[in-house]
């Protein structure tokens, strides 16, 4: 049952066509890896799905029902989360704090029971504190323990990166958008963020799309993935088919494919110009 559709949307700036007609599907219980060169336009796709911008033409939907319009919190609120390429984090909160934030909007409490900190406000105040460790549990001592209570700031760039997933898990998510979820991190922590993905499917019931460089990230939990190339999908389908996929070799590396392996070992195990 596909979870999220996209149908034909077309998004331009000014006389930049940013998004092209394009058309998407994920299922329940996918990972859709997003990839493509500089300027395909993968995290205007996000910004679109999550309300930032709307389409020019075409249609979002999610569960069935359409999305296309509604504002960012709405749009939160339906199910769908969202971690950034820059980070968007409270560096001055602590770990905790940060992961709490998205939940105070169903924090249902009046200004008397906030003041007075009547036993249902502390008692909702405690059932979002389980759900902010459930979640930061999923990246293990990287975030708990003493961290928990450090300001973000004091944080690794790749433990930054762990807290912002962490934050939109909290929201109450069914569908999360990562984009570049292990940018800033080593060969251990990529490992490390891979299974934590995998997890985040098989152990917490998320479906998740993504926006990735890494190949061999890509390569290891992908269901399916999606090649844009200046605002088109120029391939869709099993990793090793589109790796292998001539348009895609041609968008990354500027020439064409005629059966040159080197180009096509350099496609797999990765290139920069691909965040």
């Amino acid at each position: 049952m596909a979870m999220l559709e996209i149908d034909d949307i077309n998004k331009s700036f000014g006389g930049l066509q940013a998004i092209t007609d394009l058309n998407l599907k994920v299922n329940e219980g996918e990972i859709v890896s997003v990839i493509g060169p500089n300027g395909a336009g993968k995290t205007t796709l996000f910004n679109l799905i999550t309300g930032v911008y709307k389409p020019d033409v075409g249609d979002i939907r999610f569960e069935g029902n359409s999305i296309t319009g509604l504002k960012p919190d709405q749009i939160v609120d339906r199910g769908i989360a969202r971690t950034f390429q820059n980070l968007r984090l409270f560096t001055n909160l602590t770990v905790l704090e940060n992961v709490l934030i998205p939940q105070h909007h169903k924090l249902k409490s009046t200004w008397f029971s906030a003041v007075f900190r009547t036993p249902g406000y502390l008692r909702r105040e405690q059932q979002m504190r389980e759900q902010a460790l459930e979640k930061l549990s999923f990246f293990g001592p990287r975030l708990m323990s003493f961290r928990l209570y450090q300001p973000v700031y004091v944080l690794s760039y790749a433990n930054r990166r762990r807290t912002e997933m962490a934050r939109a898990m909290a929201t109450g998510a069914k569908l999360l958008l990562l984009d570049e979820p292990s940018a800033g991190m080593n060969p251990k922590e990529t490992a490390e963020i891979t299974q934590i993905i995998k997890r985040m499917r098989d152990e917490g019931g998320y479906t998740i799309l993504l926006v990735e460089h890494k190949m061999n990230l890509v390569s290891e939990i992908s269901d399916r993935v999606v090649v844009l190339d200046y605002g088109q999908k120029i391939a869709e389908g099993d990793y090793q088919d589109v790796v292998n996929d001539p348009k895609v070799i041609e968008a990354y590396l500027g020439k064409k494919a005629e059966g040159d392996e080197a180009q096509n070992d350099q496609l797999t195990e990765g290139d920069g110009r691909t965040s």
